[in-house]
């Protein structure tokens, strides 16, 4: 395990209504300011969405989605870069298993050759960062 604890990533996760266009106006948004999405999930339930996403430009992000009115919250997660290999994954989340840290969300941020890098949203950040030193 290679903790990048010290890099702080932030966690976007915009509500939306769940219907047609709403993903599309919502990258549309990010687009036409620049913005590159590094990583992104939706979830559904009945009526509502959630976008989750990580930008290359946090601050220039928060400043769009509050001028532009969206529903948004946002997390600090923890990033950690593992080898690409099966059980790698496995290990990490036993880890936090055993420590009674709860994993509510994960990214894939990037793969190279090698490695895959990782970004955790947990219930217990500041266990998480010791753990991943």
């Amino acid at each position: 395990m290679s903790s990048q604890s010290s890099i702080i990533v932030r966690q976007f996760e915009i509500s939306v209504e769940n219907k047609i266009g709403a993903l599309a106006y919502v990258s549309d948004s990010l687009a036409k300011a620049c913005i590159n999405i590094k990583a992104i999930a939706i979830d559904t339930k009945g009526d509502q969405g959630l976008i989750k996403l990580v930008t290359d430009d946090e601050e220039s992000t928060r400043d769009l989605l509050n001028i532009s009115g969206f529903n948004f919250k946002e997390h600090e997660i923890v990033p950690i870069k593992l080898l690409d290999k099966p059980g790698e994954l496995a290990k990490v989340a036993r880890a936090m298993s055993n420590l009674d840290i709860n994993i509510e969300s994960v990214f894939l941020m990037d793969r190279e050759k090698g490695a895959v890098q990782i970004a955790f949203k947990v219930d217990d950040l500041k266990k998480a960062k010791e753990l991943l030193k």
